[in-house]
């Protein structure tokens, strides 16, 4: 996988060392389908730069990522592939020690959830980069910024061109007003003031 790292040697360096990579990966799953009529939705064409730079008992990793996602439009509900960027900004513990190979004593107030290096001293980048993609995704995806959506009265896909529905349509809160209006002897009041 290009999504792993080995750090030992940076890990031997002093304080501010780093390394810079690029990556790419062609596939990763962001999640798994919620029910049996779901697909599992994952990233295509994975790609990025990252940058690991040393601190004490740290590692710093941050860089960017992209990917081509496949998403349903919020507006017209057609499923589209769209580009997303975000940036990667995360610490990574150390768990062993470089040199003796020795499980490190973890500090009191490091979170058990923390992203850590292995006992072989690799960084594997891969939750990060799938955690990072999925909270970028938008909440309402559009195929396009001008997509102009379902029709309200037949559902058509106005994307495909205009439905047969009337165009104007009339707030049914304003029903009784129209109705005064279409009133021959109230229009006749109206026109003589």
């Amino acid at each position: 996988m290009d999504l792993e790292f080995n750090v030992a040697q940076l890990m031997k360096e002093p304080v501010g060392a780093h390394r810079s990579y690029d990556f790419a990966e062609p596939a990763l799953l962001l999640s798994e389908p919620i029910n049996e009529d779901d697909a599992a939705l994952e990233a295509h064409n994975v790609r990025g730069h990252v940058k690991f730079t040393k601190l004490n008992a740290r590692l710093r990793v941050e860089g960017t990522v992209q990917a081509e996602v496949e998403q349903r439009c919020s507006r017209c509900l057609e499923d589209f592939q769209g580009t997303v960027q975000a940036p990667l900004d995360e610490l990574f513990l150390q768990t062993y020690d470089v040199t003796s190979g020795l499980p490190l004593q973890r500090a009191e107030g490091e979170e058990d959830d923390e992203f850590t290096i292995d006992r072989n001293h690799i960084v594997d980048i891969s939750e990060l980069v799938r955690q990072t993609l999925l909270v970028s995704l938008p909440l309402q995806p559009l195929c396009r910024a001008a997509c102009a959506g379902l029709c309200p009265q037949c559902g058509k896909n106005l994307n495909e061109g205009p439905c047969d529905c009337p165009t104007e349509t009339l707030d049914p809160r304003l029903a009784t007003l129209a109705s005064l209006l279409d009133d021959e002897h109230t229009a006749e009041r109206f026109s003589q003031n």
